[in-house]
């Protein structure tokens, strides 16, 4: 099993740009437990304990070459969604509130319910929607994602429905030139 999900390297880093095309970094550092961000010049460090959901669900400390550690990571994220108010006990096939694409939506009992909830991508279970509240993240774009494609390639941010930030991390062949 633990073969079929990615597990990043010790030190990942992700470049790309946000909405005004202003560099965002965000480097990992799983030894640590310390992510350091970058954006509009400024460099800043969260702790993993601190990261913000949306970023934990890609930045774990789990290793390949010890899959227990796999297992305590999963623990860790969902206890995050528990303390965020997804049910993480219940769930149902849906329809993304994003695209319409199928999803599997944890934290919901019926496809129509109003409730916090993570969808998951019905083709490959990676994150597609986080929906907190008036916050929703919307994470695409994962094939052009920088490699090893395990990355959403854009990530947007809403509150009570309005865009308020997109980060984008695609490989070169996708960028907008």
């Amino acid at each position: 099993m633990t073969d079929s999900i990615y597990v990043p390297d010790r030190n990942i880093v992700i470049q790309g740009v946000d909405g005004h095309n202003e560099l965002v970094s965000l480097e990992f550092d799983k030894t640590k437990k310390l992510l350091i961000k970058t954006e509009k010049g400024e460099k800043s460090e969260i702790k993993l304990e601190e990261m913000p959901l949306f970023l934990k669900l890609f930045f774990f400390t789990a290793d390949k070459t010890s899959p227990e550690t796999l297992d305590v990571s999963a623990k860790s994220i969902s206890g995050a969604l528990h303390a965020a108010g997804i049910n993480t006990e219940v769930s149902t096939v849906s329809a993304s509130e994003a695209d319409g694409s199928a999803v599997l939506a944890i934290g919901k009992e019926k496809r129509f319910a109003e409730a916090n909830v993570i969808e998951l991508s019905k083709e490959s279970l990676r994150p597609a929607v986080l929906k907190i509240g008036d916050e929703t993240y919307i994470f695409s774009d994962y094939h052009r994602s920088q490699l090893p494609l395990a990355f959403p390639g854009n990530i947007k941010f809403f509150k009570k429905g309005v865009l308020q930030g997109e980060w984008i991390f695609l490989r070169d062949e996708y960028k907008q030139k």
